[in-house]
C-alpha cells in the first residue's frame, strides 16, 4: 500500500459509496474497483462488503482504520516538519585532516563551523595525507584535507599554497649548512623527495645527519636551541622565534607546499559538507 491507497480507504470509510469515492478522488469506479481489490490481496483479506446501499467495513477492515489514519497523520507531521526546517542543517561530518592542517589551522575553522552548525555530528580523524588520499577513495570520509599533489577526479579545490623555508637559531643564520647538522624529519613520499631534490641542487650532504625526528614540533625546538637547521612549511612557524628562509629551487621556482580539499561529488551535494568547505575557504 501507498499514500493514495491510504487516502482511498480513509474516503471509502468515511463516505461508504464507491460512486462518491470515485468522484472524490476523481478516478473511474472501475479504477476504483481494481485498487480496491489490489488492496485486498495485498492485505489477504476483504476489506468490504458492497450492498445496494453502499459498502460496509468487514470488522477486521475497521481495525485496520486508526493504523491507516495514524500513518497518514505521521506523513502529514513528516511534512510538516521538513517545510518549517527547510533550512535545518543537521546530519554527520567525516572529515580526514592532515596533521599538520589539523595542528595549526582546523582548530579555530572548527570552532566557528560547531557554533555555527550546532546539530552537525562532525568526525575529525588525522592522518598522514598519503593514508588520507586511500581512505577517501575507500569511501572512509566526506572529505579529506590532504597536503601535497594527487590525483583526483572529482572535487578538487586549493586552499592554499605556502613556502618551504629553511629554519635555524639567529646565531646560526650565517653558517654555511654543511658545517653543523640536519634535523631530519619524517615526512610523506612526495615532500621528502622534494627536499632530496633541493638538497642536491645546493650541494648539501645529510649523510652523517645525527638527528632525526617524528614530528615538526620536536624539529622546531632542536632548531630554536641551535642544534641544527632543518625544512619545514610556513604553516608551523607563526611563533617560531628563529632565522627563516624561504626556499627556490635552481630554476626559480619556489619550493611551496599544497592544501587541498578533495571530496567525492555526491558528498559534495549534501548542505553540511557544501558549508564546512565555505568555512575553510574563508580561513
Amino acid at each position: 500500500m501507498d499514500e493514495k491507497d491510504y487516502k482511498l480507504i480513509l474516503t471509502l470509510y468515511k463516505l461508504k459509496n464507491i460512486t462518491k469515492t470515485s468522484e472524490k478522488l476523481f478516478i473511474t469506479q472501475p479504477a476504483l474497483t481494481k485498487r480496491i481489490k489490489k488492496i485486498e490481496k495485498d492485505l489477504g483479506t476483504d476489506l468490504l462488503i458492497r450492498s445496494k446501499k453502499g459498502v460496509l467495513f468487514t470488522p477486521l477492515g475497521e481495525s485496520i482504520i486508526p493504523y491507516i489514519k495514524t500513518v497518514v497523520n505521521t506523513l502529514k507531521q513528516m511534512r510538516e516538519h521538513v517545510s518549517s526546517n527547510h533550512n535545518f542543517i543537521g546530519g554527520n561530518l567525516t572529515v580526514g585532516v592532515s596533521l599538520n592542517y589539523a595542528r595549526y589551522r582546523l582548530p579555530k575553522v572548527l570552532k566557528s563551523y560547531t557554533e555555527a552548525f550546532p546539530n552537525v555530528d562532525v568526525n575529525i580523524a588525522t592522518d598522514h595525507s598519503k593514508n588520507l588520499y586511500n581512505r577517501l577513495k575507500n569511501d572512509e570520509f566526506s572529505i579529506v584535507i590532504i597536503r601535497g599533489e594527487y590525483k583526483w577526479d572529482e572535487v578538487t579545490i586549493l586552499l592554499g599554497t605556502e613556502p618551504m623555508c629553511l629554519v635555524c637559531s639567529k646565531e646560526n643564520a650565517n653558517l654555511s649548512l654543511n658545517s653543523y647538522s640536519y634535523i631530519g624529519r619524517t615526512t610523506d613520499p612526495i615532500s621528502q623527495g622534494k627536499i632530496q631534490t633541493w638538497l642536491f641542487e645546493n650541494n648539501i650532504s645529510i649523510n652523517n645527519t645525527k638527528l632525526w625526528v617524528d614530528n615538526i614540533d620536536t624539529c622546531l625546538e632542536m632548531a630554536k636551541h641551535g642544534l641544527g637547521w632543518g625544512i619545514l612549511p610556513k604553516i608551523c612557524l607563526e611563533n617560531f622565534d628563529g632565522y627563516i628562509k624561504d626556499l627556490y629551487f635552481s630554476d626559480g621556482v619556489p619550493f611551496s607546499r599544497s592544501t587541498y580539499i578533495l571530496c567525492k561529488n555526491f558528498y559534495c551535494m549534501l548542505p553540511q559538507v557544501k558549508l564546512f568547505i565555505q568555512y575553510l575557504k574563508r580561513k
